[in-house]
């Protein structure tokens, strides 16, 4: 390999000027020797006449030179030689035809006209001229070989002006297309900085951002937007891995109700609270905002999402504190109050003692409106993972927002689902479970293979399925599968991008509701996810049913 490299790389470079030379004189060289076979043929006494034999000598000779000498190191002048031996070469040839073959005169012009000035041209046609009038002495002056001469000469001026002009003007056109051209170069290179320090100052901010057009479509983000919603490598259109909800621990948004969705239509709002459980099973309290933008004469949608989860989690400790004062402050405030009312009534209270306890029921009192002002507050509610839920509504949930990733990415994504699906369960989890697994057979499943997805409800409870035709994992790597920040080997070597926690967290998610995931792949050919989720014990599973419904 390394010897092919260096024999293409120890070829002579020709250059520019030479294939130039080399085409005009190759046109000439073979437009004489296609007349000189039809000369042999219709005219084989030509060949006798020393002026063609001359002539043709002449021209192969200067053909070879051409072909031979090294012009990217000559004088740019001395290329005039080879047209004006020409001249010479055409001007034997044609002297010997009664100048019949005179026109081969038009490539030298041409070439002369093409690439220098007046001057040369005129030297040119001058050299012609001086050829046809030798040939004429040589011969003797008749009226024929006159009207011949000043048609050739007249007819050459006219064809090598044509020609110049021509030459200027695309010359002419020439530099100011490329001087054009570098002032677009500088245009586009001095915009490529501009959107690189833009893009810098969007990545510097602590503000996720995204822009997005009236399609839904996102054209543009920050690395927090991109982070926070876990696009990180997944190519445009794929949806995000992250879930937004309207509290939290409450059901997801609609598809609808989404923020890009509600950009899209053209809403803008401000400050908006949105719930985000990302990748990494964290919740995120965002601060949404969505305004129009006008750029290149239409308008785009611009999200800008604060993350306040510290603010939020320090109004959790507000709250917490509350319950504190609650159960620790209120019953013992209370109980002084009450035996300073009791003490009060009694009648063989000495003044002093008397004076002693209304100054600690003033100060108790006082007390209880203190704790009453802190719990005006209204307590966050209790997380709630007791819910009964249909399973199946978070599987249509999860395909109806992968389905526009599946066809993106040419991926069949089937679902069969029997009947409901009831649990009791916490439905944001789940929902979790379900998409990160999904998500899974999505990517690694290559453009034209099929996800299918099955659930199932039996005594026990319900058994999901989930299983591909995708790249599949090699059995080496089974046992490390939810070991966090693994990756199978088959994941790197496809360059696909992951980060190596949604099985492990899907694992300890559906451990947590009592129930078990079980994988099983062959390389190459697919896989398959099966998710068995237990009924609480005791529960019976057709009343959970008719609460699902």
């Amino acid at each position: 390999m390394a010897t092919e490299n260096i024999g293409w790389a120890s070829r002579p470079v020709i250059s520019t000027r030479s294939r130039s030379i080399w085409r005009w004189q190759l046109v000439l060289a073979f437009s004489a020797v296609a007349i000189a076979a039809v000369v042999a043929l219709l005219i084989p006494d030509l060949f006798t006449s020393p002026p063609y034999v001359s002539g043709m000598l002449l021209l192969i000779a200067v053909t070879l030179v051409a072909m031979a000498l090294p012009w990217e190191r000559l004088p740019k002048g001395l290329i005039l030689i080879v047209p004006f031996a020409d001249i010479l070469a055409i001007g034997s040839m044609a002297s010997a035809s009664d100048n019949r073959l005179g026109f081969l005169w038009v490539f030298p012009i041409a070439w002369i006209a093409t690439y220098y000035a007046y001057p040369w041209l005129a030297l040119g046609i001058g050299t012609v001229t001086a050829t046809l009038l030798v040939s004429s002495i040589a011969s003797g002056f008749t009226a024929a070989s006159t009207l011949r001469l000043l048609v050739i000469v007249i007819c050459l001026g006219f064809i090598g002006t044509t020609i110049m002009i021509g030459s200027d003007r695309a010359r002419a056109s020439s530099r100011l297309l490329r001087r054009q051209s570098e002032h677009l170069q500088r245009t586009i290179g001095r915009l490529r900085m501009q959107e690189q320090r833009g893009t810098a100052m969007l990545d510097a901010l602590r503000s996720a951002v995204a822009q997005i057009d009236d399609r839904g479509r996102v054209r543009a983000t920050n690395s927090a937007y991109r982070r926070l919603y876990g696009l990180d490598g997944l190519p445009q259109g794929h949806p995000s891995r992250s879930v937004e909800y309207a509290a939290r621990r409450g059901d997801p948004l609609a598809p609808d109700q989404m923020t890009v969705a509600r950009a899209a239509r053209g809403e803008t709002f401000e400050s908006e609270r949105v719930w985000l459980f990302d990748p990494n099973g964290e919740w995120r309290a965002l601060s949404m905002s969505v305004q129009r933008i006008h750029e290149d004469g239409h308008s785009d949608m611009m999200i800008v999402a604060d993350d306040v989860t510290e603010q939020e989690n320090a109004a959790l400790e507000r709250h917490s504190l509350a319950r504190i004062v609650t159960h620790e402050l209120r019953n013992p405030l209370t109980a002084i109050v009450g035996h300073s009312d009791l003490l009060l009534e009694r009648d063989d209270l000495l003044p002093e003692v008397r004076d002693q306890t209304q100054v600690i029921q003033r100060a108790a009192e006082r007390m209880q409106q203190m704790v009453a002002g802190i719990l005006e507050e209204r307590a966050m509610p209790s997380d709630d993972c007791d819910a009964v839920l249909d399973l199946r509504s978070v599987i249509d949930a999860s395909v109806e927002a992968f389905g526009a990733a599946a066809a993106i990415a040419g991926v069949d994504l089937a679902q069969h689902v029997e009947g409901p699906l009831p649990l009791v369960g916490d439905t944001f989890r789940l929902r979790q479970v379900v998409d990160n697994i999904v998500s899974n057979a999505i990517k690694y499943t290559p453009r034209g293979g099929r996800v299918t997805i099955e659930a199932r409800a039996d005594d026990d409870g319900v058994l999901l399925t989930v299983s591909d035709t995708g790249i599949g994992i090699a059995q080496a790597d089974l046992p490390r599968i939810f070991d966090k920040y693994f990756r199978a080997e088959s994941a790197r070597a496809n360059a696909l991008p992951g980060s190596g926690l949604g099985l492990g967290i899907a694992r300890d998610i559906v451990t947590e509701h009592g129930g078990s995931l079980g994988i099983s792949s062959d390389l190459g050919h697919g896989t398959r996810v099966d998710v068995r989720l237990n009924a609480r014990r005791g529960t019976d599973v057709s009343l959970l049913a008719s609460d699902a419904a």
